[in-house]
């Protein structure tokens, strides 16, 4: 009944990533993506290590462990099932299969991109590509490399001067706020544990927003920030694709949801909700009460059960 009690923070963090898009709904962008990302990325650690948890204790049960160990026979209270232990050794290996995999892929990616912005002619952050095609996207850099935000000309020639404005301060918002770094956080969660997976499309979806908003605060004027979101999306998809692809950690120009954005331009900025961004905070949190709770609590069990078996005489632990 204790250990179900532990649970309960971590199922409370995983509801809330399932509930992002609600999130998003009611708190600003900015705050969105880093509750969603903070919730999304310790519910999935605590995930895995409630699992090895589990695997270990159902493991430390089989009586020749426990002699092996020097453990007391009164390990086996309380452990779970043989067969329930076995199921969370194997998930907890494949989700963390899947999470380095993720990890390693993100790393190339992002190593590319930053190699690639290296590469790029200029060097302040914005890169002006002379290509006809309509694109813009940002390039988030390394350490020791700069981010760049590239333009092509045939974007430019799409856009009025205040257009433009709003277009590049967006690109610059994605580099100076490192949302790159969000949306790979997420991807990992995800990667860790597929329940969290609804969480991804939302932190996208909230950093293109984040970006707008940002743009909207420098520009001075959110009209022209919708304006430029349609614009821009219409010079994008009206053009033909790109002969070349950028690398996946690149911050591309998205004509996705971009009625929606545009609509949320022509609305009042959101409001700070402080409160409600406080609470959802505590919430993201909960997920390492499980993990330390349950952590503690298995550490204390297999202490006690080595002291009885030191306590006892070596045949009645053999």
């Amino acid at each position: 009944m204790a250990t179900l009690l532990w649970l309960v923070p971590l199922l409370a963090g995983t509801l809330l990533v399932r509930r992002s898009r609600r999130v998003a709904s009611v708190l600003p962008p900015a705050a969105t993506v880093v509750i969603v990302t903070g919730a999304s990325f310790l519910t999935a650690a605590a995930t895995g290590f409630v699992l090895a948890v589990a695997a270990f204790a159902a493991a430390a049960a089989i009586p020749a462990v426990a002699r092996a160990a020097l453990w007391s026979p009164d390990v086996a209270i309380g452990a779970p099932p043989l067969w329930l232990g076995a199921v969370a050794g194997v998930v907890v290996v494949w989700l963390a299969v899947a999470a380095l995999r993720r990890f390693i892929v993100a790393g190339r990616s992002m190593t590319d991109a930053g190699l690639a912005g290296r590469r790029l002619p200029a060097a302040d952050r914005l890169v002006v590509l002379d290509d006809d095609r309509p694109d813009a996207y940002a390039v988030q850099g390394l350490p020791g490399l700069p981010g760049r935000a590239v333009v092509s000309t045939g974007m430019l020639r799409a856009l009025t001067p205040g257009q433009r404005r709003v277009l590049l301060a967006h690109e610059d918002a994605h580099l100076a706020g490192h949302h790159q770094l969000y949306i790979q956080a997420v991807e990992l969660a995800a990667a860790a544990n597929p329940l969290l997976r609804p969480a991804v499309e939302v932190v996208r979806e909230a950093v293109e927003r984040w970006a707008d908003e940002r743009a909207a605060v420098l520009v001075g004027n959110r009209v022209t920030v919708a304006r430029a979101l349609a614009q821009a999306a219409l010079a994008r998809t009206t053009s033909e694709k790109r002969a070349n692809a950028v690398p996946s950690a690149v911050l591309q120009l998205d004509g996705s949801h971009i009625a929606a954005r545009a609509r949320s331009m022509l609305l009042p900025a959101p409001r700070p909700r402080r409160v409600l961004a406080v609470a959802l905070a505590v919430l993201a949190l909960s997920p390492v009460v499980s993990a330390l709770g349950i952590g503690f609590a298995a550490e204390s069990h297999f202490e006690r059960a080595h002291a009885r078996c030191a306590s006892a005489s070596a045949v009645s632990c053999a």
